[in-house]
């Protein structure tokens, strides 16, 4: 491949990556410096490496496995995961939130880094099975017990810092006649700015 083929092929790649794996290490650093010396480095990665690069739909999940791995080399050389723990210690209020944004952060920092891992990759980067398969290094098949796995350890550690779970919820929201569909409404709430009929 000609130089000046090589540059446009990591400028499409880069342009097509480079806003998901930013948010990625952002998440995973903790730290908005680590985070930018992540992405750095993991597009330096991609451009050593660019004759590696497998085809589409590969592509980007192959990103997101430089990055993975630039994190975990960053982690092991800083002891993130030290420092991260006497922070969050240091910073943790003195009474727990009953805010749900908050109690799933929590939840998610009581889960062990495999764990929360693939369930962000679903979750916030919007990856699939195959895709996350791709990141991890495993089997599509693995993928889908350990989000099985992943999404039952998160209710439980949910349950336990007091948030409840969807069978809860429902049962407060029914009305008089035993429906959770207020009356005169086909199965769906009313949107903002609407109306229930008379």
């Amino acid at each position: 491949m000609r130089h000046d083929e090589r540059v446009e092929h990591f400028r499409e790649l880069y342009d097509r990556t480079y806003p998901r794996i930013m948010a990625y290490c952002l998440r995973r650093a903790r730290a908005r410096e680590d985070a930018l010396d992540a992405v750095s480095e993991t597009f330096a990665a991609v451009w050593r490496r660019l004759d590696d690069i497998p085809d589409d739909p590969r592509r980007v999940p192959w990103v997101y496995g430089v990055a993975r791995r630039v994190l975990a080399n960053q982690y092991r050389a800083r002891g993130r995961r030290r420092q991260l723990h006497q922070r969050l210690e240091s910073e943790a209020p003195a009474g727990r939130s009953n805010d749900d944004f908050h109690l799933v952060h929590q939840a998610l920092d009581g889960l062990r880094d495999s764990d929360r891992e693939i369930l962000t990759l679903e979750a916030w980067d919007d990856l699939d099975h195959s895709e996350i398969a791709e990141v991890l290094g495993t089997s599509p098949g693995n993928v889908a017990v350990r989000l099985h796995r992943a999404r039952r350890r998160l209710a439980r550690e949910l349950a336990r810092l007091g948030m409840k779970g969807p069978s809860e919820r429902q049962n407060e929201v029914k009305y008089e006649d035993g429906s959770r569909t207020p009356k005169g409404v086909n199965g769906t709430n009313p949107g903002p700015g609407e109306e229930l009929p008379p």
